[in-house]
C-alpha cells in the first residue's frame, strides 16, 4: 500500500485592505504572509492585485488545494466588495485548475477552539502548533489586526488539510468540493 502523499494547499483569507496567505503541504506550513493593498484601489485594481500575487505562489509551489475563507459576519457581508472578491479569487482558483473548497470563519475556529471561539484563541491555537508564529501576535490593537490575517490563513489551510487527511484522498484521485 502506497502513503498517500500530503497535499499543497493555498489558504486565502481574503481582504480588501489585506489578504491573508498561506502555503501548507499537508500540515506543513511552507509559506506564509499578508498582502497589502494600498489605499484608493477600487475593487478591480485589488482583484488583479490579488490574482497576480496568487498566480506567483501557484507557479511556484504549485498547490492543488485553494482554501478561501468565506465572508461569514456582518460587517463583511455588507462589504459588497468584500463578498465579490471571494467569489471571484473561487472563479480564478477553479480556472487555474485548482480545487477549490470554502469555509467560513466559525467553522475555522470551531475546528480548533472548543471554548473560546475567538480570534485570539485561533491565534494562540496556531501558536500552539507553529511557535515561530508567536512573533505576530501582539496585544496592540492596530498591529494584532494586521497579523490576524497570517493567524486566520495558516488556520484556514491546516483545517483544509486535516479535512483531507480524514478523507484519505490521494493526490492521483479527484478531490471534490465541499461547502
Amino acid at each position: 500500500m502506497n502513503p498517500i502523499s500530503p497535499i499543497r494547499i493555498l489558504a486565502v483569507e481574503p481582504g480588501v485592505e489585506h489578504a491573508g496567505i498561506a502555503l501548507l503541504e499537508g500540515e506543513n506550513l511552507l509559506w506564509y504572509g499578508v498582502k497589502t493593498f494600498p489605499g484608493g484601489k477600487n475593487r478591480s485594481e485589488v482583484r488583479l492585485a490579488i490574482q497576480q500575487h496568487l498566480a506567483s505562489i501557484v507557479e511556484k509551489y504549485q498547490p492543488k488545494v485553494l482554501a478561501v475563507e468565506e465572508p461569514f459576519y456582518a460587517q463583511s457581508l455588507l462589504s459588497e466588495d468584500l463578498v465579490k472578491l471571494a467569489r471571484e479569487i473561487k472563479t480564478w482558483g477553479k480556472l487555474k485548475g485548482l480545487n477549490v473548497r470554502s469555509y467560513t470563519p466559525p467553522v475555522v475556529k470551531g475546528f480548533f477552539c472548543r471554548d473560546q471561539r475567538t480570534k485570539q484563541s485561533l491565534a494562540e491555537a496556531m501558536i500552539e502548533r507553529y511557535p515561530f508564529l508567536k512573533r505576530y501576535f501582539s496585544y496592540l490593537p492596530l498591529r494584532r489586526r494586521y497579523w490576524f490575517h497570517i493567524f486566520d490563513a495558516v488556520a484556514l489551510g491546516l483545517m483544509c488539510a486535516r479535512k483531507l487527511a480524514r478523507e484519505k484522498v490521494s493526490p492521483r484521485k479527484a478531490l471534490v468540493p465541499c461547502a
